[in-house]
């Protein structure tokens, strides 16, 4: 038996993990500096542990993979001593944006599918400079505990992947008392991630 090629397989194993851990490059930094510039900045970042390169979703069909070749998890906040936003931006691996891309968009149309009345929540989707946004709006914030809004932002161009779960508050500590303040709030977040993700250099 040659014994050669059994030390070949823990040699690029250990090859294999020194690569995963190289990153001298860090593609998202920019889009998290501009998040950061904005009137929602983060308290909290923490950078996806580089061994992990993909992650799971839950689909009608059975479980689906998105691929991560590397990502961010920051906690924003806007005037309240309580985070408003947790939002994860992550970039596919090469070639694999429009695979995620489709898997995003079947588990979002599921989760629209299972909503009940009276709490229907349609899946709204629009552009915004070359982002795509997808997005699930719990009609009443009274009613929503946890996330109020969940929301996708797709970037072909540069491969980015940003997942933004809209927290509520407990009511004697949020910034928002109707629906109406909530939704304006929401909108002004939109408004500062887009052009982050379309520029983050901007």
């Amino acid at each position: 038996m040659n014994h050669r090629h059994l030390l070949v397989i823990p040699m690029l194993l250990a090859a294999l993990a020194a690569h995963a851990q190289d990153r001298t490059a860090d593609p998202l930094g920019p889009l998290a500096q501009c998040i950061n510039r904005s009137e929602f900045q983060f308290r909290q970042q923490d950078r996806l542990p580089a061994h992990v390169t993909t992650r799971s979703v839950k689909l009608a069909t059975g479980e689906g993979h998105i691929s991560v070749a590397d990502g961010y998890r920051l906690m924003l906040f806007h005037k309240s001593s309580l985070p408003f936003v947790n939002l994860k931006i992550e970039r596919s691996a090469e070639g694999k944006f429009a695979a995620d891309r489709d898997t995003i968009l079947a588990q979002m149309q599921q989760m629209s599918a299972n909503s009940k009345p009276p709490q229907l929540v349609p899946l709204e989707t629009d552009t915004r400079q070359g982002v795509e946004v997808l997005g699930l709006n719990n009609p009443y914030i009274t009613q929503s505990s946890g996330v109020i809004s969940l929301y996708t932002l797709l970037h072909a161009a540069s491969g980015t992947v940003a997942t933004a779960y809209l927290l509520n508050q407990p009511a004697d500590k949020r910034e928002f008392a109707t629906d109406a303040q909530y939704q304006a709030l929401r909108d002004q977040f939109l408004a500062a991630l887009v052009p982050c993700m379309a520029n983050p250099a901007q």
